[in-house]
């Protein structure tokens, strides 16, 4: 696209109009439009390096004015002999000075306009690009790897698009528009509630926007039950929930959203002898319009690649939650369970195992950021998490703990603590070991967890802290 016989998408009446304005009006007019272009959306190479120059002289020589000499002289620095007297380009340097530039309001409409048009050229190469790509698919491909040399080029073209724009903020200048905003539309909480308050404010006030949330278990401890409550208690409130699961079909997790909301065992849901039982039979089927209305979308990703699975994460921001018109994601949550390794996505064959844990997790973190969103990720416990709680007891790669907004172990109580605080106030426990923005918790302390296994259900008790500071009360009581 560089020559007049294929130009398309594009103006050199416009560029040449909006280089006239900035050497007419100066560098503040300079400013405002190299907020919204830089040099790469000129299409006319002598155009581009014309901005260049007048790009040099006001940030490396803090030049206000423009004129030929100085852009002669920057242009001998830059190599660009053709716009110095007697080149190419040396006649039509002369007619911008002489030029007297449109008013500035019709610089930034004519700015606009030729950086819709680049935009245009941009997507334009990006379809050239997936054509390309699609003419060496060969057919031992997967679908989802097919689909995803469609969609990796667009999205993230898309996502550079919505991120443009996003530079120094002076914070003052947001004051009043941000507490005008937080005022007329007071929250109870920051973030997406789970259904468990105590642990919500242990964390920063729920699962908060472009943030990595991470329960840590061991084995058998109930981390998917606990996370098909909290996808339950979600999408009760309305919100989307995309549930990207590496162990369960899409059959047993509906068993267990059904156990969960009906009341009825989970083994006679499965095994379908609710049907036998009056009681059950009731229940199940009087919960159909409930769990039909729930936003839950479950996704097998078993041995899957990192990549395969965002372009499923990306479609589904796409096709189910959408965006606002300011670009921002609506309010969504997506449940990764668990974190462990599955196909090495076209990553090095010779690195560690903590390595390639540690590109899923950075692909995640990198993804709840670029779209503004919660992550609930679960992973498994090393051995040391029988005994001890903190993030170094995850299994696989530290930087799972590094890039966590807060990290959450799910285990039993200890004999100890079941002593001290009976079964019936819980026989799990929560402890939130690693905080980025909430509270968290002081050491001993946990939040007693409620568990009825049989259906599935997870019920947040009270702290620890609270039973024990109880007790001593009760006792003071007896005395008098």
């Amino acid at each position: 696209m560089g020559n007049k016989t294929n130009a398309i998408l594009q103006d050199s009446g416009m560029e040449r109009a909006i280089l006239a304005g900035i050497t007419t009006y100066g560098a503040d007019c300079f400013f405002e439009v190299e907020e919204i272009i830089s040099v790469r959306d000129f299409y006319w190479t002598h155009n581009q390096k014309l901005f260049k120059i007048i790009s040099h002289l006001v940030h490396n020589e803090d030049t206000k004015t423009f004129d030929i000499p100085s852009i002669q002289a920057v242009a001998k620095i830059l190599g660009y002999s053709n716009f110095i007297t007697g080149g190419k380009y040396s006649e039509y340097l002369e007619d911008i000075i002489g030029e007297t530039g449109s008013s500035q309001d019709n610089v930034r409409s004519l700015v606009a306009a030729v950086y819709k048009l680049s935009l245009a050229r941009r997507a334009y190469m990006i379809a050239a690009t997936i054509q390309s790509s699609l003419k060496k698919v060969t057919g031992v491909e997967g679908v989802d790897e097919i689909i995803s040399l469609i969609e990796e080029p667009v999205f993230e073209f898309t996502g550079q698009i919505t991120s443009q724009g996003v530079g120094v903020v002076t914070l003052g200048d947001k004051f009043k528009s941000t507490m005008d905003a937080l005022s007329e539309n007071p929250q109870d909480i920051v973030g997406i509630p789970t259904g468990f308050p105590i642990w919500d404010a242990m964390i920063g006030g729920g699962f908060r926007p472009a943030t990595v949330n991470v329960i840590g278990a061991r084995q058998k401890q109930g981390k998917s039950f606990l996370c098909i409550n909290i996808a339950r208690n979600v999408a009760g409130n309305g919100i989307p929930v995309l549930y990207l699961d590496t162990e369960l079909t899409s059959d047993m997790q509906l068993y267990r959203l059904t156990s969960l909301v009906s009341g009825v065992e989970l083994n006679h849901v499965e095994t379908g002898q609710f049907e036998s039982n009056e009681h059950e039979s009731e229940a199940l089927w009087g919960c159909q319009k409930k769990i039909e209305q729930l936003p839950i979308d479950h996704f097998s990703v078993a041995g899957l690649s990192p990549q395969a699975i965002m372009s499923i994460a990306r479609r589904w921001l796409s096709k189910t939650v959408g965006f606002t018109d300011s670009g921002a994601t609506k309010p969504c949550l997506i449940i990764y369970d668990y974190l462990k390794l599955m196909d090495d996505g076209g990553f090095k064959n010779n690195l560690q195992e903590h390595q390639l844990l540690g590109f899923l997790i950075t692909a995640l973190h990198n993804f709840a950021v670029k779209f503004g969103l919660p992550i609930l990720a679960t992973v498994q416990l090393n051995r040391d998490g029988v005994e001890k709680e903190g993030a170094h007891v995850i299994s696989g790669s530290d930087r799972i703990g590094w890039l966590c907004s807060n990290f959450t172990i799910l285990k039993d109580k200890t004999p100890t603590e079941l002593n001290e605080d009976p079964p019936v106030n819980g026989t799990k426990k929560l402890v939130v070991t690693d905080t980025r923005n909430g509270p968290g918790m002081e050491s001993g302390n946990y939040i007693n967890i409620l568990s009825r296994l049989s259906v599935g259900a997870f019920i947040e008790g009270k702290q620890f802290s609270q039973v024990a500071q109880s007790v001593p009360d009760n006792e003071a009581h007896e005395t008098h």
